[in-house]
């Protein structure tokens, strides 16, 4: 008889909750901006990003991300030309909540989690040497915004603006920005 209990309160408790399968997103984006002041006077920047994230709740997510980016700026006067590039690379994780459910044509969510930051910097000016800033890395805490439009059922547009505390070679820390589009796919 109280195995007949037990059976009973599991078929009412298996049938009563709201089963969430696990749902897999992967993510591209990519930005590009280039000034140019005068023909010897310019900054460009560029960046490429991957994300996965593992929704566990309708609204909740997980996501990890691979950031490169490459910034270059030359400055010239009538003696001599200086050339600034740095390179970053952002490995974050976050927990992503979704302000409405996915099945909705506009998702817009927030987030917020931690990420390692990898940072040099090379200065170059004409006929001298280069100058090695030493690399800057280390932890930071992340946190952002976002919204993605439903393309089809599986596919959508994401647009994002992230936010990093990132360390610098002094010991400093800064704020990072990032303003990405990309596009998202569900498995």
């Amino acid at each position: 008889m109280a195995y007949l209990k037990i059976a009973a309160y599991f078929l009412v408790l298996a049938f009563s909750i709201p089963s969430h399968a696990l749902l897999t997103e992967l993510g591209v984006s990519y930005g590009y901006s280039k000034k140019t002041f005068n023909s010897t006077n310019f900054y460009q920047t560029d960046s490429i990003s991957g994300s996965v994230a593992f929704y566990f709740l309708e609204k909740w997510a997980i996501e990890t991300s691979y950031t490169e980016s490459f910034y270059e700026s030359q400055e010239s006067d009538i003696t001599s030309t200086r050339t600034v590039q740095q390179r970053s690379k952002i490995a974050n994780a976050s927990l992503m909540w979704m302000m409405l459910d996915r099945s909705s044509a506009v998702q817009p969510y927030i987030k917020g989690g931690a990420a390692h930051i990898r940072k040099n910097q090379t200065i170059k000016y004409v006929n001298a040497n280069s100058i090695e800033i030493p690399e800057s890395a280390g932890w930071a805490p992340s946190y952002g915004v976002g919204l993605k439009v439903a393309l089809t059922e599986r596919f959508s547009v994401k647009l994002s603006y992230d936010v990093w505390k990132t360390p610098l070679s002094d010991g400093t820390n800064s704020d990072d920005t990032s303003f990405k589009a990309g596009l998202t796919w569900y498995l």
